[in-house]
């Protein structure tokens, strides 16, 4: 457990970890391509351990260190027998690799944790098996593990994929069809998350790849994916912790390390701190946010900006008016059940909030009675709700180690800013 302390004013300087999105792309794209890649800037987690274990499993040349560098070479190896991948609670790597797998010739057996086999995959099996793929359930209709008989083909496809669960199945085959001699073209029914387009679109790009996007309709080209080196710009789903933190405490955070502009939808959160009445600049190598006396509500579409609806919504009940985050309906099927969990456990600070069938309605205040915050094996509400904790008090998060799926480090710099804050 984690007992996160009251702090009046927070004040600090924090370097954003590298981005775990475009961490885990720059990975897989490094195995597509051809030659010796090196990814620089790296994010160690759970999430990248799992990709990169997943790259040697398959039988790519992996070697280096997250802190010095990985080194991504060419297939060197490949079983006659059915392939065991694991990619543990890895959503980003399971929708990838079910793509990418299918035009990679093996067989494999393609697997996670219990929450990774209920979270739904159907949308995007349908696809790749509606072109040819050799791709089926082991289980449940709709859901992981999955069987893939990996094989070599040309592509030319046009497809139709419905992402509004995820956009992830989205990327999965635009990353997929990179791989392709003929490419492939996605037009896209609905689709959550769209920045996270931008960024696969962005990577692809960065490794040698044609994407072309009109509309709602994505052309996938490449003669040869190859990259030398590749290095990983800092997170913005990481760094909205540290925003928010100012923003509840009246403090001031200066977060360097970050892109900007950048295809990172989550860099939107400081459009919705302005909004709630937080100044926010922009200097050459940092962002800084200082936080109002009081915090304004609003109507927030976050459909876009998925990953930052737990951070928005534990400092929401500061605000003096209802705080209304709408649209994201996908929220239902990530780590956890974000919508409920976000709601149980702000009642547990005595916040009231009203929870719909795709959106949360939070109002203003909170008791201040200990409570302890479950955590749901979600890291992101155990980082959400410790930044409520540093404007409430009374707030202990249990099984805060879960925090190593994306920011292995959050607790150490918790500490610091913590240190810094009450030393200013």
């Amino acid at each position: 457990m984690k007992i996160i302390p009251r702090v009046e004013r927070v004040t600090a300087t924090v370097v954003a970890p590298p981005s775990k999105s475009f961490s885990v792309r720059a990975l897989l794209l490094a195995a597509m391509s051809r030659g010796t890649t090196l990814v620089t800037n790296c994010l160690d987690s759970d999430d990248t351990r799992h990709a990169l274990e997943a790259l040697r499993t398959i039988g790519f040349e992996v070697g280096g260190t997250f802190k010095e560098g990985v080194r991504i070479g060419e297939r060197i190896s490949m079983s006659a027998n059915e392939v065991p991948v694991f990619v543990g609670a890895a959503g980003t790597a399971m929708r990838f690799l079910t793509g990418w797998l299918s035009f990679t010739p093996g067989r494999f057996l393609l697997q996670g944790e219990k929450r990774m086999h209920e979270r739904p995959i159907g949308d995007l099996v349908e696809v790749l098996q509606s072109i040819g793929c050799e791709v089926e359930y082991v289980d449940k209709e709709g859901f992981p593990p999955l069987r893939i008989r990996g094989k070599k083909m040309r592509g030319g496809y046009d497809v139709a994929i419905a992402a509004d669960t995820s956009s992830q199945f989205a990327s999965s085959l635009m990353l997929a069809g990179a791989t392709l001699p003929a490419g492939m073209t996605l037009t896209l029914q609905s689709l959550a998350s769209a920045p996270y387009i931008d960024i696969t679109a962005s990577i692809l790009g960065s490794f040698g790849a044609d994407v072309q996007r009109h509309g709602n309709v994505v052309r996938v080209r490449a003669q040869e994916l190859a990259r030398d080196a590749y290095r990983v710009e800092g997170d913005y789903s990481s760094a909205s912790y540290w925003f928010a933190a100012a923003a509840a405490t009246r403090g001031t955070v200066h977060v360097k390390g970050l892109a900007h502009p950048s295809a990172q939808g989550d860099a939107r959160f400081l459009d919705a701190l302005a909004e709630m009445g937080c100044e926010t600049y922009v200097e050459d190598d940092q962002l800084t946010v200082v936080g109002p006396e009081s915090l304004r509500g609003g109507r927030f579409d976050c459909n876009s900006t998925p990953d930052v609806v737990p951070t928005l919504a534990a400092i929401a009940p500061l605000a003096t008016s209802p705080v209304e985050i709408v649209n994201v309906g996908n929220l239902r099927v990530k780590e956890s059940d974000r919508l409920a969990t976000v709601t149980s456990e702000l009642r547990r600070l005595g916040a009231t909030v009203e929870e719909r069938a795709d959106s949360l309605v939070i109002q203003p205040g909170w008791s201040s009675e200990p409570a302890t915050i479950e955590t749901h094996d979600d890291h992101r509400i155990a980082m959400s709700f410790a930044i409520a904790g540093l404007a409430r008090g009374n707030v202990t998060i249990a099984n805060e180690q879960v925090v190593s799926k994306s920011y292995p480090r959050f607790w150490r710099t918790l500490d610091e800013v913590i240190a810094s804050s009450v030393s200013a």
